[in-house]
């Protein structure tokens, strides 16, 4: 059984900077993927494009709560993908940072572990990048 990907970083910036990069295009454009359509309603569809990918990868925005949470769920653009969940959680730290929590799950049992082990580097790295974004302010998206 492939359990959730699970990370955690600290950001030397505040929830609210956090929560904007991971919840509107701007943000997300400028850390993750330059290549999409969202926008920060629950319920609507966000797409995110990637050079070489075949598809567009579809998230339907579940849950945002301002300086707190985003939550998506995949529409299956990606094979093994449907019905997974992507949580951003964010707390205070104790000297005024922001800790993310960032949690991909429900995969099913038959998701190759070599490609489970794959997205889940690329998942870290991208944690990587929200973080160099929110503390510097220097637009460098992971995936072009």
């Amino acid at each position: 059984m492939n359990g959730p990907m699970l990370f955690a970083v600290e950001v030397d910036a505040d929830a609210e900077s956090v929560y904007g990069a991971i919840s509107t295009e701007a943000g997300e454009a400028a850390f993750w993927t330059s290549d999409l359509d969202l926008e920060p309603v629950i319920g609507s569809i966000a797409r995110f494009g990637f050079p070489g990918a075949p598809v567009d990868l579809r998230m339907r925005i579940d849950a945002l709560e301002p300086g707190r949470l985003v939550r998506w769920t995949c529409l299956g653009d990606f094979p093994y993908w449907a019905g997974t969940t992507v949580t951003w959680e964010l707390s205070a730290t104790t000297i005024g940072g922001t800790d993310v929590l960032f949690r991909h799950d429900g995969w099913p049992d038959d998701y190759p572990e070599l490609e489970y082990a794959k997205v889940s580097y690329t998942w870290a790295r991208i944690l990587g990048a929200l973080k160099a974004f929110a503390e510097t302010g220097a637009i460098q998206p992971y995936l072009g």
